[in-house]
């Protein structure tokens, strides 16, 4: 195991690794223009963005995707006209020949034009393409123009980083008729969510149990910050904070960590410049009083327990759990609702009880934790100290219990009747599903 604590059996963030695919919204606009190139519905696709963003890469998985097309995938290192048609020939044309560019590009059209009048398309992918030779681009540009009957011999996809580039590109398309039309899109780093899903899909892919553990929320703000959501750059980081984590004592009583400080030491380490931006950390969040609030959803009530809610050292409110069942979250929808980023939309269920009140956890992203330790579901007694991402709640006993046998209908009810389950796996279920 690569961390034993978490059942990770290797590093999902290394160069070598095999990730489970992952699709952002930037990606999917890409992946659709790919596929209209495939179908000869675009000649050429444009694609930029940063270094690491993972243009060549997504380029390459859709690639594999195509049925009975012929592509040939160029790089700068082709430094020649001559070999720049010795390549395509090879792997979309009749194959291996020698000779002078002029006479080896005039062979490559002959045959191209006999595929594409049998409607069998050809695709060239152009990588890295500010780093070409001034000769090398000037023969991408008389591929452009070569066609039969007003149809491009070949659809193009470019990546690069240029804009100036892909400027003169789509003016090569003016006026060239709708078989030869072009698309420029712009790849784009995750988003702060498409981080977060990120990571947490690469770590399950590396059988993590406990993902959210391992990767607390709190740092997925420092990660977006150092990153700007490039994929490259994400797993770098991650790669470096988890090698730096696996070294740690496997025998320490409390289960290893990825915290802020490893997530920066990291990124120092790796010369990555710390730019919050829109990501900026809230970490002198303070929930007010008019932050909280309590929805009366039923006519049920209860004298029962209370909760205490804190933040910042000062008490903000005393909240009657009134109800049986009872959600505090993020989402202004539930029957508690605190305004603050550190919560899940829904993050905590409280549940009365024949025994009394429990509190469990409903997958939140930061965990419940009572007493400083985490739990999945636990029996509260009066003075319970419970943490909610920054903010913390002190459940109070006083009247509970009583009034809920007085209240309640009795367990041979009928369906229909508003009875309280003491089956905290079905609860879970209930609000989780």
């Amino acid at each position: 195991m690569f961390i034993d604590q978490y059942k990770l059996d290797r590093n999902p963030f290394a160069e070598d690794s095999v990730r489970p695919l992952f699709v952002s919204q930037s990606m999917r606009e890409i992946s659709e223009l790919i596929r209209k190139v495939g179908q000869g519905g675009v000649q050429t696709a444009l694609i930029t963005g940063a270094a690491g963003v993972g243009k060549s890469t997504l380029l390459s998985q859709r690639i594999r995707g195509f049925r009975d097309v012929a592509h040939s995938w160029i790089s700068p290192s082709i430094d020649t006209a001559e070999r720049l048609y010795q390549k395509l020939l090879q792997e979309i044309g009749p194959g291996a020949v020698a000779g002078p560019p002029g006479e080896l590009s005039r062979i490559l059209e002959v045959f191209l034009q006999h595929q594409r009048t049998n409607n069998r398309l050809s695709v060239v992918v152009v990588d890295g393409l500010e780093r070409y030779r001034p000769e090398v681009l000037a023969e991408l540009r008389v591929l452009l123009r070569m066609h039969v009957k007003r149809t491009p011999l070949m659809q193009f996809v470019f990546l690069t980083r240029n804009d100036e580039l892909v400027q003169e590109l789509l003016s090569e398309h003016d006026g060239a008729g709708p078989a030869a039309q072009a698309r420029h899109v712009h790849l784009t780093g995750f988003t702060l969510e498409e981080t977060h899903a990120y990571l947490r899909i690469c770590l399950q892919g590396a059988g993590c149990e406990w993902a959210n553990e391992l990767m607390p929320e709190s740092i997925v703000l420092d990660i977006q910050a150092l990153t700007q959501g490039v994929v490259g750059d994400i797993n770098a980081l991650c790669c470096a904070a988890l090698e730096e984590l696996a070294q740690r004592d496997p025998d320490s009583s409390t289960a290893p960590q990825i915290s802020n400080l490893i997530i920066r030491a990291a990124g120092k380490k790796l010369h990555m410049r710390y730019e919050p931006g829109k990501w900026a950390r809230k970490d002198d969040e303070k929930l007010s009083p008019e932050s909280v609030r309590v929805n009366d959803f039923s006519s049920i009530r209860i004298d029962s327990a209370h909760l205490i809610v804190s933040s910042g050292g000062k008490q903000l409110a005393d909240v009657s759990l009134d109800r049986p069942r009872m959600i505090l979250g993020r989402d202004p929808g539930c029957d508690i609702s605190l305004e603050s980023t550190y919560l899940s939309r829904f993050q905590n269920l409280f549940m009365q009880t024949e025994n009394g009140w429990m509190i469990v956890d409903l997958n939140s992203t930061n965990g419940c934790f009572v007493n400083g330790r985490r739990v999945r579901e636990h029996r509260l007694r009066d003075g319970d100290f419970i943490s909610v991402g920054h903010h913390q709640l002190t459940f109070s006993a006083q009247g509970s219990g009583t009034a809920l046998e007085r209240r309640m209908p009795p367990r041979s009810a009928t369906p229909g009747d508003d009875t309280v389950s003491t089956d905290v796996s079905e609860e879970r279920e209930q609000w989780t599903g």
